[in-house]
């Protein structure tokens, strides 16, 4: 009898602490759960570009009592047309590229040049022959990943710059591994190299 108590009171030792672990672990994974960070573009003075807030793109708040009437004509109404794709390229303004080729070819040759061919052919990232002005995630025959799909529009030198900072926080999801160019420089003098580069 003693010894069926004794291993009773062990049983409910070890229910309690594993009950107190598995406590302790949800607690800590909702009070300390890695979120994701979100980009923020700079100016050329060094102050954040704080987006505006889309009123289209928040959720609908759904009225008090909705009137049946009101509901039909929503469920009559045609759903938007999705927006068109970008054009493969757009024309880029020379006077926007303000680096220094020779100097951005050289910090390419250091940092891109290891995942990025200038020959037209794809390596572990996309060739970059008429990076300037392309649509993104374009190049025929290169894999990208969804988070750089979804990132529609046209590689514009403005665009890229913001891209070069950080391209992890600019994209979350991409593949790119590359932590960035932070100095403006840098990449003004890599997009001056990149727009020299045939289409």
């Amino acid at each position: 009898m003693l010894v069926k108590t004794h291993i009773t009171k062990i049983g409910v030792t070890l229910f309690a602490v594993a009950l107190f672990y598995g406590f302790i672990y949800m607690l800590s994974n909702s009070l300390f759960a890695t979120r994701p960070a979100t980009a923020v573009a700079v100016g050329a003075d060094g102050k954040a570009l704080l987006p505006s807030v889309d009123e289209a793109a928040m959720p609908a708040k759904a009225p008090a009592a909705a009137a049946p009437a009101a509901e039909t004509a929503e469920a009559a109404a045609p759903a938007e047309p999705a927006a068109p794709p970008p054009p493969a390229y757009v024309e880029v303004d020379p006077a926007t590229i303000t680096g220094d080729a020779k100097a951005g070819e050289e910090k390419f040759n250091k940092t891109c040049k290891a995942c990025h061919k200038i020959d037209g052919k794809n390596a572990v990232g996309p060739h970059l022959n008429g990076v300037i002005g392309r649509a993104t995630a374009t190049v025929e025959g290169f894999k990208y990943s969804t988070a750089m799909k979804n990132h529609v529009g046209n590689w514009t030198p403005e665009r890229l710059d913001i891209y070069l900072v950080s391209p992890k926080a600019e994209v979350p999801g991409t593949k790119m591994s590359f932590v960035g160019l932070p100095e403006a420089a840098d990449r003004a003098n890599v997009i001056a190299y990149l727009n020299t580069l045939p289409r």
